[in-house]
């Protein structure tokens, strides 16, 4: 598990080093319980059309994802290469048993302390160590800046994990807190993430994301 989980931190990172260059990234992350399982899901793609506008190859590209998704995975995890019209990119999905006692598929899984839910964010500390304005000149901070205002990560949660949701956020140095909008898309929760936020500011915790749930009236949970 822990190979699979740095190849997938490699292949973001990989297409994130594109996203501030040439391209525009959109990110979703679920995770949902079924049959006694959690199910994972994560897809990262980068726009093709922008990606060329920047002189970038959207056929290499692909062929170098294609390459690097053909190393072994554990055979429970199936991965494969996005490759539309518009986007190119990677989804990665498994189920993982909430009994497991691997230590590194523990690390996937939600848990709860309290009336908080902890729900690890699988890209979240690989974004801010390798991103950041430090190395560009202000023409393309401005250009990168443009790009990711509009950007989002989105984080889909079952509500059968966490029945509700008051609050979502990013824990700060000192009490300072990143505040996550969270969105009610039926039986999950969506949590939008804006990208800009591993630019302005690296004093956060991105690796969990931390919610504060309430009561849920109708199951007492």
């Amino acid at each position: 598990m822990e190979a699979m989980k740095r190849k997938i931190f490699f292949l973001v990172v990989l297409i994130f080093s594109v996203l501030c260059f040439t391209s525009c990234l959109d990110y979703v992350q679920t995770i949902s319980y079924k049959n006694g399982k959690y199910h994972f899901y994560y897809k990262v793609t980068v726009s093709k059309l922008l990606m060329e506008m920047g002189d970038g190859d959207s056929d290499s590209f692909v062929e170098e994802l294609q390459a690097d998704l053909e190393q072994d995975f554990p055979d429970f995890v199936e991965a494969k290469v996005v490759n539309t019209e518009l986007e190119a990119g990677m989804e990665v999905s498994f189920d993982i048993s909430p009994k497991t006692t691997e230590e590194d598929e523990k690390e996937f899984l939600p848990k709860k302390m309290g009336n908080k839910y902890i729900i690890p964010f699988m890209i979240g500390s690989e974004m801010a160590e390798s991103n950041n304005f430090d190395s560009m000149d202000s023409e393309a901070e401005g250009l990168t800046k443009a790009i990711l205002s509009s950007a989002k990560i989105r984080v889909m949660i079952g509500k059968n994990i966490v029945p509700v949701i008051n609050i979502a956020y990013f824990e700060g140095e000192g009490g300072e807190n990143c505040a996550i909008p969270v969105f009610d898309y039926g039986e999950n929760f969506c949590l939008e993430i804006p990208l800009i936020t591993w630019f302005e500011d690296l004093l956060y915790d991105f690796e969990n994301i931390i919610e504060n749930g309430g009561v849920d009236e109708e199951s007492g949970a």
